[in-house]
């Protein structure tokens, strides 16, 4: 019988109620559980577990029991695009095969609190690639080439980790990880694949025996002994070229030994001596009869060919080289940012072996997996929201660190005192430092990310400013917080009180409560500086450089890979030009349990405007892959796809592109989200584009198209000639740097679309509010004749546009000021008759569980993608919106703009034409149609000789990409 006066700790608890959720057949969380199963399991124990926690410690940690074992992968997802020859081998085979290490693995991973439901969807996942990369058992020589597109920080590395467990069970021997180009992210890999494969500490490997105090088994050897039997020619403090200095090697792994394992970065003269080895051992024939399975992470990142397909650079031809060394090979490409390899040039080959044979490029030839991220991942809607939403609390623009540091700057770049920003992040930092401590879960190693610039130089200078200013705070706490709490006065300490209250004062903790405890929680907060000149030190006490509660200042090497343990605040001032590389810098993206509430951003509006436009970006190339694998085509079929993408030469640098058409490319729009987010600032062309929208409704009255109002009371023209609509786009006239309504592209679409579908279009002029305050605002009676068009307020922001060289080279508006969107999230909506609306309601709730769908979607109101519409509209839409400024000052200059005196009439003179109660600016928006029978007709198609503008304008430095 229990003492009644024993009190237990949390923990003991917790072990509890897991143990209670756990099935005892599988060892795992039971797949299903609700909240009321996680509360009952509490009800159960906490009365005969006393703990001494208080009401609210209680309440965290059930809420944290809730959120690990209601983690989850939605699915199905929609599977991958494969090419048509693939024969499947392993469901037949996979009764006969011994699962021990993906046993250990998934128990391993479950220990460590992963929920059945995500372990459930690991093992299918890695069950469906493993089939796709083909089976090792299977004599004669072969070669599989395949893509993985996951999220950024999503955990790719649990998942490669799983399949190569899975890989070896099936009979792959030897296995090559490629973990990107630093030493600190090959060691950082290699301890994960010492825990999650190898099952020991290879980092005690070649010390002397009597230092070995203790087993070396970790991760799976402590799950199951047998399984860590896998040799490696690298450890975590040793790299491949230091093993070969050594003089250390292994033979050939038998079918019946442990598997053979190499960690690898990609480095020229690390992969040259991986081919050296490979030549050495192979056979008569020049090669390894061996299955080798070779997993490529950030696989966008130097391992795409951006040479001449007959003289590939240095890293991708190694790959090759090392692939072709083995009679059975799988490349498995894992990245966040699949661009730059789907723009693979699949018909390359460029390297000739000695024996005459061409060498593959890394096309994913075989199949492309998107995975699907798990539901507690926090990425770009979780982060930025979208254009419709407010800002996120959580979320703080930038407006001091451009006179701090420019975005545009030189090595020599003189680093002035810290901005109040970066001040102001810190202190928040600090203080969430002490609000975690106080909760009963909380990351045990906590992270500031400042990332700023490229140069170490500068780099270093920040560190050095930050040390200064984190030993200002630090002393202040230890010196004088008692007297602080006692009432006497503080300057350094008010800074602190001021930050807490306006960053922290809902999450619970008093002031006072979180001042007694700062002493002890920054005691430990150290800056450190990762930059390259750091990594080529490669130093050897690793694990132990890396501050557990730590400020970390970088640029690249921060940018791919490199995970900062419970990332709690960031600051990012930095101009990037490809979207695959703006992403991956985001280190904020990821999961967040038990503190997302604490955590804090500050970044431009324009860089947070860019990652909502990347975000939908990359939905519509997953939309696009849905749809290919529902209409069984092929990778070939998909990269093809991705090149008719209006972004995707924004999305990715230049020279990765090399394959593709730089000028001239014929684009999809169907299904796109097409609208005038950057208006023209010239007044005259704004007079012009007026005109060309009044003679357009003009000709659709003259022409006989009914008229009717939308359901809304939008002005609307049915079954309008897409000759009328062409005429419009003929004469109008976007900014230079808008993608879609540059040149004659979409003119020429509308012209020579021939469906049947495509032939008429819908017309309607929306409609902004009919009342501004309590006065009733004027109605466009200019603008459709016998008809009330009310304008539309939308913030315009004038921009300065400037070329690579630095030339200025005009201006633009930029329509929601950084957002640069025109349209809400529900205009579509808003034009359809109510039984198409119903229509695509109702397919938009059979793709969801009924759970989610009810919280998503209603027929009377609620969230529904845009994006669910274009499948049922009955022709295509043109949106017309009559925009003045919605600020009372009217155009409003962009922060980074000089406002010259001719810079000032220009704004005054913008400002009179759009509030000339007979005038507007005219914005559009387009929808057009899309099925899967339309998806590769002629319909839609736009041949644009694009980027030299888009490339020029869309972000400042793209030409400086390499």
């Amino acid at each position: 019988m229990t003492n009644p006066t024993m009190v237990f700790p949390l923990s003991a608890l917790e072990g509890a109620v897991f143990g209670y959720l756990t099935d005892p057949s599988t060892g795992e969380t039971r797949t299903g559980l609700k909240e009321q199963d996680v509360r009952a399991a509490f009800t159960a124990f906490t009365p005969i577990m006393r703990t001494d926690a208080s009401d609210d410690e209680l309440e965290q940690l059930v809420r944290h029991v809730l959120a690990a074992v209601s983690a989850d992968i939605p699915g199905p997802g929609p599977g991958p695009v494969i090419k048509k020859d693939h024969e499947p081998w392993l469901k037949e085979m996979k009764p006969e095969i011994n699962w021990r290490r993906w046993r250990a693995y998934r128990k391993m991973l479950s220990k460590q609190g992963r929920s059945g439901r995500v372990l459930d969807r690991l093992d299918k996942f890695t069950d469906d690639v493993l089939d796709l990369a083909g089976n090792p058992q299977k004599p004669g020589r072969w070669n599989r080439r395949g893509l993985i597109i996951g999220d950024v920080q999503s955990g790719k590395t649990q998942n490669y980790l799983a399949l190569i467990n899975k890989a070896a069970d099936a009979g792959y021997r030897l296995v090559i990880i490629l973990s990107g180009n630093t030493e600190y992210l090959r060691r950082q890999t290699h301890e994960r694949v010492d825990e999650g494969f190898i099952g020991r500490d290879t980092r005690r490997v070649g010390m002397p025996k009597g230092a070995v105090l203790k087993d070396v088994h970790i991760g799976v050897g402590k799950i199951d002994q047998e399984v860590a039997n896998a040799t490696s020619l690298t450890t975590v403090l040793m790299d491949y070229l230091q093993a070969t200095k050594n003089g250390i090697d292994v033979p050939l792994p038998s079918s019946s030994s442990g598997p053979l394992v190499f960690v690898l970065k990609k480095n020229k003269f690390v992969l040259d001596a991986v081919n050296g080895w490979a030549r050495g051992k192979a056979d008569n024939h020049g090669r390894i009869d061996l299955p080798v399975l070779l997993l490529d992470d950030e696989s966008d990142y130097a391992s795409v060919n951006t040479n001449e397909a007959e003289d590939p650079t240095a890293i991708n031809g190694s790959i090759r080289k090392i692939l072709s060394s083995f009679t059975r090979s799988s490349y498995v490409a894992i990245t966040a940012t699949p661009f730059a390899n789907i723009f693979i040039d699949y018909e390359a080959s460029g390297i000739v072996q000695d024996d005459g044979e061409a060498v593959d490029d890394l096309f994913p030839e075989d199949y492309i997996y998107p995975l699907e991220a798990p539901s507690n991942y926090v990425g770009i809607r979780a982060t930025f929201g979208t254009d419709e939403e407010d800002r996120p609390q959580s979320v703080h623009y930038l407006t001091d660190a451009q006179q701090w540091i420019p975005l545009k700057h030189r090595k020599t770049q003189v680093v002035g005192p810290l901005p109040e920003s970066l001040k102001e992040a810190l202190r928040t930092f600090l203080i969430s430092n002490a609000i975690l401590d106080a909760r009963v879960k909380s990351p045990p190693k906590r992270s500031m990310l400042v990332n700023v610039s490229r140069f170490t130089n500068v780099q270093d200078t920040v560190g050095d400013l930050l040390t200064e200013e984190l030993y200002r705070y630090k002393s202040a706490i230890e010196l004088h917080a008692l007297t602080y709490s006692a009432g006497k006065s503080n300057a350094v300490l008010d800074e602190l009180k001021s930050t807490f209250e306006k960053q922290f004062a809902s999450t619970g903790p008093s002031w006072t409560s979180i001042l007694a405890e700062l002493h002890k929680s920054v005691a430990d907060v150290r800056v450190k500086v990762y930059n390259s000149s750091v990594d080529k030190a490669e130093d050897e006490d690793y694990r132990e450089e890396v501050p557990t509660r730590q400020i970390a200042v970088g640029g690249d090497l921060l940018s791919r890979g490199l995970t900062l343990d419970g990332l709690v605040v960031s600051y990012f001032h930095r101009s990037v030009g490809a979207a695959d590389t703006m992403m991956q810098m985001a280190r904020w993206f990821g999961y967040r349990d038990g503190f997302q509430d604490v955590c804090r951003l500050w970044i431009s509006e324009k860089s947070a405007a860019d990652y909502r436009f990347v975000g939908a970006a990359i939905q519509e190339l997953r939309d696009d892959l849905a749809h290919m694998r529902r209409n069984n085509m092929t990778p070939r079929d998909f990269g093809l796809a991705v090149q008719q993408h209006p972004e995707s030469l924004l999305i990715t640098a230049r020279n990765k592109m090399k394959h593709t058409v730089q000028y001239e490319k014929e684009v999809n729009l169907l299904g796109r989200n097409l609208e005038t987010r950057k208006l023209s600032a010239n007044p005259a062309v704004q007079a012009e584009n007026f005109d060309a929208a009044q003679k357009l409704a003009k000709a659709a009255l003259a022409s006989g198209c009914s008229t009717d109002e939308s359901a809304r009371g939008y002005t609307r023209f049915r079954n309008v000639p897409k000759d009328l609509v062409a005429d419009l786009l003929h004469i109008y006239k976007a900014a230079d740097d808008d993608i879609f309504f540059t040149g004659s592209g979409l003119e020429r679409m509308v012209r020579a679309s021939p469906g049947e579908q495509f032939q008429t279009w819908d017309v309607t002029f929306m409609n902004g509010p009919k009342k501004k305050g309590e006065s009733e605002q004027p109605s466009l009676a200019e603008l459709v004749p016998g008809k009330s068009v009310f304008k539309v307020g939308r913030a315009l922001m004038l921009r300065q546009l400037t070329a690579n060289d630095g030339t200025l080279t005009g201006s633009s508006l930029w329509v929601s000021g950084k957002k640069t969107r025109l349209a809400g999230s529900d205009d579509l909506r808003k034009v359809l008759d109510p039984d198409v609306e119903a229509e695509a309601i109702a397919a938009y709730l059979d793709q969801l569980s009924v759970e989610t769908a009810e919280v998503s979607v209603s027929a009377q109101g609620g969230f529904l993608p845009e994006r669910a519409l274009y499948r049922h509209l009955p022709r295509p839409q043109l949106m017309v919106y009559a925009v003045e400024p919605s600020h009372d000052d009217g155009v409003l200059p962009d922060e980074n703009l000089t406002v010259t005196p001719e810079i000032s009439e220009l704004m005054s003179e913008l400002t009179v034409a759009a509030r000339d109660p007979k005038a507007a600016f005219i914005a559009l928006k387009i929808a057009l149609p899309t099925s899967d029978s339309e998806y590769n007709s002629k319909n839609g198609r736009v041949k644009y000789v694009l980027n030299k503008v888009a490339q020029r304008y869309w972000m400042a430095d793209y030409e400086e990409l390499s």
